[in-house]
């Protein structure tokens, strides 16, 4: 963390701890459903639970951060989510597990990730320089990356054995300890705001469509939610039956599950080391790159019934994912104004988030259907086609950033720089 502060070592830890706690739930979550009720679309309906949220709430989480400060916001997030985690376990406990129950807990979690999300971008321009932003989004997609999908799935797996409420109990011991970090954070995280901004419900519908009308004016931005989207779908239509395709089509044990799931991983930390590397000038090409080996992977995994193939396209995938993460995040934090960031981004994560519900049910239907390959070989191909079709906005990225850095260079030096923001 050389040369980024101890802000910045705060906000990792935290990042690090809390994503570790969200990988062991996120695996024993699946394997918990599918303990009930071996049914894809049953199986799936958990994860549309966990992630309509997106869809229902983002719009006015970004405005609501745009509102407040973004670090307290944060930190009652992560202490509520404890609460509902601690309430899980003792139902686990009880043995009173259902897939309704299931159903409203990961909705309930799901809206603290949405409001959660909707800060965490912003707070990152607050603590380290403009031309460390790649670098400071390289770092942390990483640790969220390595925790959340390396380290978490396989010990998601392991505690699961030793107990069904045991991975439970780590994960709410690690919220409380992420908001014990990021209480720690100094500085002020208010947005900038007008002094006259209208702070009632009608103003809180205005800034919203503030938010929406900038993101959709803007062909850059607009492009990379549309293209996140389709991404997003083909993920969801996997994930929503990962397991199931775990345990049935590859042979695998709830270990091997959690093995597997950890793949992804092994990409994703390899393109945060990589990523922090790419220059202004290469951005677009590798935006390109990146989603066109979301989607061939994608179809990869369907095609195969190797669990080793499998892995190492997972572990390919998570390559492509975190390059396009990293690269689509420093786009909006260098392009987006401060006092439009929180908005932005959740217009954004409605945009391409709000996509996963449809996918998860989707994949669930096409599984049950068609088996537990469609859903992969058809989400990829799509992602294939979007690649193509946005292929030409996404290579003016490098002209834009650049534009930006040389801007930026000359506000340092005194210069009044103009041009699009």
């Amino acid at each position: 963390m050389k040369g980024l502060g101890a802000d910045f070592r705060r906000l990792w830890l935290s990042s690090a701890v809390s994503n570790l706690g969200d990988g062991v739930r996120l695996t024993a979550l699946p394997l918990l459903a599918a303990a009930v009720t071996r049914d894809p679309v049953a199986v799936a309906v958990v994860s549309v639970a966990a992630e309509l949220p997106w869809l229902l709430v983002s719009l006015p989480a970004g405005a609501l951060a745009d509102r407040v400060d973004r670090r307290r916001l944060m930190v009652v997030v992560q202490l509520v989510r404890m609460c509902l985690v601690v309430l899980l376990t003792a139902i686990v406990l009880a043995d009173a597990s259902s897939i309704a129950i299931l159903c409203g807990f990961v909705f309930l979690l799901g809206i603290g990730e949405v409001l959660f999300d909707a800060a965490a971008p912003t707070i990152l321009p607050r603590i380290v320089p403009r031309e460390q932003l790649t670098r400071g989004n390289a770092r942390l997609f990483g640790v969220e990356l390595g925790a959340n999908e390396f380290v978490g799935p396989p010990l998601g797996g392991f505690l699961y054995r030793l107990g069904q409420a045991v991975p439970f109990v780590l994960d709410a011991i690690s919220f409380a300890v992420s908001a014990a970090l990021l209480s720690r954070m100094r500085g002020t995280f208010r947005p900038d705001r007008a002094p006259d901004a209208d702070s009632s419900a009608s103003g809180l519908l205005r800034e919203v469509g503030e938010g929406f009308g900038w993101l959709w004016r803007n062909p850059v931005i607009r492009t990379l939610s549309i293209v996140v989207t389709f991404m997003n779908l083909a993920r969801a239509m996997t994930m929503a039956i990962f397991v199931l395709y775990a345990l049935e089509t590859l042979d695998l044990s709830e270990i091997g599950f959690g093995v597997l799931s950890s793949a992804v991983a092994v990409g994703a930390v390899a393109a945060s080391w990589a990523a922090e590397r790419i220059r202004p000038g290469a951005a677009g090409r590798c935006l390109v790159a990146a989603v066109l080996g979301h989607g061939l992977t994608t179809v990869a995994m369907g095609a195969t019934s190797n669990a080793w193939v499998a892995g190492a396209s997972s572990a390919a995938f998570g390559f492509a994912t975190m390059t396009w993460s990293v690269l689509t995040a420093s786009v909006r934090q260098t392009v987006v104004p401060d006092r439009l960031l929180g908005r932005i981004s959740s217009v954004h994560r409605f945009l391409s988030w709000g996509s996963l519900p449809l996918g998860s049910l989707l994949g669930g239907v096409l599984a049950t259907a068609y088996g537990l390959r469609v859903p992969f070989v058809a989400g990829g191909l799509a992602v294939v086609l979007a690649a193509l079709v946005a292929a030409r906005v996404l290579l003016g990225v490098s002209a834009l950033l650049e534009e930006h850095t040389a801007q930026a260079e000359q506000t340092e030096a005194g210069a009044d720089p103009k041009g699009p923001t």
